[in-house]
C-alpha cells in the first residue's frame, strides 16, 4: 500500500512533532507501506520520509516548480516527480495513494486533509483517510466534525472513512484492516 502523508513543513517544531512523524514513516515501512508525500526534507515531511527511508521503504516524492525555485531541501527519494503547482501536485499525490495520513500542520495541511475526505463523501475517492493526533493536537478540530455530524450540517459521518490515532501502530493497524 502506498500512504501519502500530509504535515507541517515548518523548520522550526517541538520534538514531539518531529519524533512522531519519524515514527509513522518507520512504522509505515515496517509494515511494507511506500510513503507518497510532498519531496521536501523539512518539517514533518522529511522526518515522515526519513522514517521510511531509514526502515527501508520506497518514497516518491512530488515537488513543485515554484517551491523548487525557493531552494527548498528535497529527500533523496526512490522516485521524484515535479509539477507545475501546488494543486496538479495535490492532484497527482492523490492518484499515487491508496490511503491518506495527516499529520499536524498549518493551512497547506489542513486543505489537504479536507479535500481528501470531501473527495471520499462525495464518492469521487475510495481510500482511508487517519489523523495522526499527536499531543491532542487535532482535539479541536475532531470536536468540530462530530459536532458538524451530530447536528446534522454534516450530511455523514465523517469518521466512516477517516479515524483519529495517538500512535502509529494501531492506525497502520487500522489502514490494514
Amino acid at each position: 500500500m502506498r500512504v501519502c502523508a500530509f504535515g507541517s513543513s515548518s523548520r522550526d517544531l517541538d520534538a514531539l512533532y518531529i519524533d512522531a512523524a519519524y515514527e509513522l514513516g518507520r512504522t509505515l515501512a515496517e509494515h511494507g507501506h511506500g510513503l507518497v508525500f510532498g519531496g521536501y526534507d523539512v518539517g514533518l515531511m522529511g522526518a515522515v520520509a526519513h522514517g521510511v527511508g531509514d526502515a527501508g521503504g520506497s518514497v516518491i516524492g512530488v515537488v513543485t516548480e515554484g517551491l523548487n525555485k525557493k531552494g527548498r531541501p528535497v529527500y533523496p527519494c526512490t522516485e521524484l516527480i515535479c509539477e507545475s503547482d501546488l494543486a496538479t501536485r495535490k492532484t497527482r499525490m492523490t492518484s499515487l495513494a491508496d490511503a491518506f495520513v495527516t499529520l499536524p500542520g498549518g493551512l497547506g495541511t489542513f486543505d489537504e486533509f479536507f479535500d481528501i475526505v470531501s473527495q471520499v463523501k462525495a464518492g469521487e475517492l475510495d481510500a482511508k483517510s487517519a489523523i495522526l493526533n499527536v499531543g491532542g493536537y487535532f482535539d479541536p478540530l475532531v470536536e468540530m466534525l462530530d459536532r458538524a455530524t451530530a447536528t446534522g450540517l454534516n450530511s455523514t459521518d465523517w469518521r466512516s472513512n477517516c479515524d483519529v490515532f495517538d500512535s502509529p501502530e494501531p492506525l497502520a493497524a487500522w489502514l490494514e484492516a
